[in-house]
This record gives C-alpha cells, structure tokens and sequence, in this order.
C-alpha cells in the first residue's frame, strides 16, 4: 500500500438518518429503513479507522428532515437547505471528525 503524498483530505460521506440511532429508538415503524441506516453507520465506523492512515476521513451525517419523497410534505427543510448544510460538513470536517456520526454545524450525534 502506498502512501499518500498529499496533505489534503479525501473524504468519505455518507448520507445516514436519524432514525439510524440506537440511542433514539423508541418505536419499530420503519425497522429496514433504521438497520440498513445503522448498517451505513457501523461501515463509516470501520472503514474511517482503515483508511485515517492514508489521510482518508469518514463521516457519516444525517441532513436533517428534509421535503422529499420519502421525508414528505411536512419536513422542515427543503433540499436547498439541507444540501447547503451538507457542504457545509463536508468543507469543514477534519481528522477530529474522522468515523463520527453529525448534523448541521458538524454538532455529533449518537450511533
């Protein structure tokens, strides 16, 4: 494996919910939704720790309750918003934030 040459990060993001979190389970609605989401959150757990050594940082984050399809007509934010926060993340996410779960302001949230 070759080392990398470059100072800048590449980074990994990944799109999670926040019905992802065990911490936050309170019902059952949506259980293939939560796991496959929870799933997603163990991966970015993993994979940061392999790849932090070839300055690769991974970040899983939750974009909020977003006016789609699926976040539906009563979401607050619309996807202008919410992508504007996950630039936001993504630009500002360091080595600190490396296999942490986050929202908006890059504030962690539980797995």
């Amino acid at each position: 494996r070759e080392a990398v040459v470059s100072t800048q990060s590449t980074g990994v993001i990944n799109i999670s919910s926040e019905q992802s979190t065990i911490a936050n389970t309170h019902n059952s609605a949506h259980t293939a939704y939560r796991v496959s989401k929870a799933a997603l959150n163990m991966l970015t757990r993993c994979t940061a720790t392999d790849l932090i050594r070839d300055n690769v940082i991974c970040v899983a984050v939750h974009p909020g309750w977003v006016r789609t399809d699926l976040g539906g007509p009563n979401a607050p934010l619309s996807v202008e918003d919410s992508v504007r926060d996950v630039v936001e993340i993504v630009e500002g996410a360091g080595r600190e934030h490396n296999g942490m779960y986050v929202r908006k302001g890059l504030t962690p949230e539980p797995y």
